[in-house]
């Protein structure tokens, strides 16, 4: 009786153990994932979320009422303080936060920049070469001999076929001698 006491009790022991150790490493790995959605946070963290990104500048002055309003608005943002230039910082934030970041520019006193309509990948300044074996990184020597996997499956798809029609033909004439 006091046996089974005793391993009724270990047996509710381990469960409890094992249930808080669960408990704590479905914590850590929330404390982990870092799920700030407002305020000041580090480049690094912007930059992991893998959004696009823009920049605004600052007067150093105007940071502290910078960030009690980047945060009243709900907008993640990270400073930058260049060196050379004491006297302004710039302001990097998601790009989804223009219209939050244009409204916080007019309570601090600022000009709202003018939108750019320049899109880099339509730039004309990049070389359009006729070659498509002279783009950037490739030279004609480093061409791989070996034949690609698109061209040899097309060929063994193609030797079935002629195979197929070949037996078809091979049946229709043996068809016919027999009749």
């Amino acid at each position: 009786m006091v046996r089974e006491a005793l391993q009724v009790t270990e047996v509710a022991i381990k469960l409890s153990a094992l249930g808080i150790k669960n408990a704590l490493a479905l914590s850590l790995a929330y404390a982990k994932e870092n799920p700030k959605v407002k305020g000041k946070t580090s480049l690094d963290r912007l930059l992991r979320e893998g959004k696009e990104l823009k920049i605004i500048a600052l007067q150093s002055k105007d940071v502290g009422q910078f960030k009690e309003l980047a945060k009243q608005y709900g907008v993640l943002f990270t400073v930058i303080k260049d060196k050379a230039q004491n006297e302004k910082v710039d302001v990097m934030f998601k790009a989804e936060d223009v219209a939050k970041l244009n409204r916080i520019y007019e309570q601090l006193g600022y000009a709202i920049p003018k939108v750019t309509t320049a899109d880099r990948k339509k730039d004309p300044t990049r070389r359009q070469s006729g070659d498509s074996l002279l783009t950037r990184g490739k030279n004609p020597l480093d061409i791989d001999p070996r034949p690609s996997v698109r061209a040899t499956i097309m060929a063994l798809k193609n030797a079935a076929r002629t195979a197929a029609q070949a037996q078809e033909k091979v049946q229709d004439i043996t068809a016919k001698e027999e009749r």
